[in-house]
């Protein structure tokens, strides 16, 4: 899990006025039931009658001495409450400073994310454009060079074979990268369909294991930030299961849904959520021991810088589960009023 959140800056806070004015209505109203009670029942005269024989020990100077030591009493409480609302007061500065900087921390992480994935596009594209093109201008010349030599040099004809089938071997390679660096399908057919052709090929890879994607609402019109981030979520869930969980079921589901706070924007209109799990039946991990790996680090990073939530379960031969809560205008420019 992550670092303790930061409490919420309420925590510091001094009572309401009306908890104020309630608590001295009790005062005043316990002080006039003890004078009433003190004049129902002559409390002075009973006191001064039994103190009045006790003159050696000087006990009728007693209610002069408990009306000073209640002034110091008061004085004192006094001083501590005004200690206690500095020192909230600092508190809640420092809570505040605080949570503007883990804001500035979130948007830091969120523009290095968007520059990664904008350096990723880029290196992608280049190589698909640069290198592609070259390749195939290269298995291109190697046919012809085959088909050339073929039955009269056939040195020149094994050499030109081999030629192509290393274009071939590296052009896949180059495929394989690209589709690493920028999802298949993710710009041009949407989230939905770049997911659905990611567990695809990963039930090729793992043909003993059993995949289950679910996916429910609209998805169009987010950001490419958070477009990118849930498709990287699925993308190390499904790594860590071919790590360690080989033959396990994996079951992924992500929705967008109103808050179940049923909070709204500005303008009234109800804020969604993208929520996102993944859960197997592999042999699971025990939480409590550290772990060596950076992808649960990785994938808490991204979800954190857009504002969302991230949260894992897992106990040893109990499978494995993650969640992911990510609002759905998150990394969209904010309106200019």
């Amino acid at each position: 899990m992550s670092s303790d959140p930061i409490h919420s800056s309420s925590a510091g806070r001094p009572p309401p006025h009306s908890t104020i004015w309630r608590d001295l209505a009790w005062v005043v109203a316990v002080t006039v039931l003890a004078a009433v009670f003190g004049a129902a029942f002559d409390i002075s005269e009973r006191a001064y009658r039994f103190t009045r024989g006790l003159e050696r020990f000087q006990l009728d100077e007693l209610p002069g001495t408990l009306f000073v030591l209640s002034i110091g009493l008061a004085w004192f409480a006094w001083r501590r409450y005004r200690d206690a609302r500095r020192e909230l007061g600092h508190r809640r500065m420092l809570e505040e400073q605080a949570e503007r900087l883990l804001a500035d921390n979130r948007r830091l992480a969120n523009q290095a994310l968007q520059a990664q994935e904008l350096e990723r596009r880029h290196l992608a594209r280049e190589l698909h454009d640069e290198l592609g093109q070259y390749l195939n201008a290269i298995g291109l010349d190697a046919a012809r060079i085959r088909d050339v030599s073929s039955g009269r040099e056939p040195e020149i004809h094994r050499i030109a074979v081999g030629l192509i089938q290393s274009a071939n071997h590296v052009y896949r390679q180059i495929g394989d990268m690209i589709r690493r660096l920028r999802p298949i399908g993710l710009d041009e057919f949407g989230l939905p369909s770049a997911l659905e052709h990611c567990v695809d090929g990963w039930r090729e890879r793992l043909p003993d294991a059993s995949f289950s994607l679910t996916i429910e609402g609209d998805f169009n019109g987010l950001s490419d930030a958070l477009t990118i981030t849930l498709y990287r979520l699925v993308q190390e869930g499904l790594t860590n299961v071919s790590k360690f969980a080989r033959r396990s079921r994996v079951e992924v589901f992500m929705v967008r849904a109103p808050r179940e706070t049923h909070s709204a924007d500005a303008a009234g209109a109800p804020i969604d959520e993208i929520v996102v799990t993944m859960a197997d039946d592999g042999p699971g991990t025990d939480l409590t021991q550290p772990r060596a790996g950076l992808g649960l680090i990785g994938m808490r990073e991204r979800v954190e810088a857009l504002g969302g939530e991230f949260h894992v379960a897992s106990k040893p031969q109990g499978g494995f589960l993650f969640c992911a809560r990510v609002p759905a205008h998150a990394g969209l420019a904010e309106p200019v009023n």
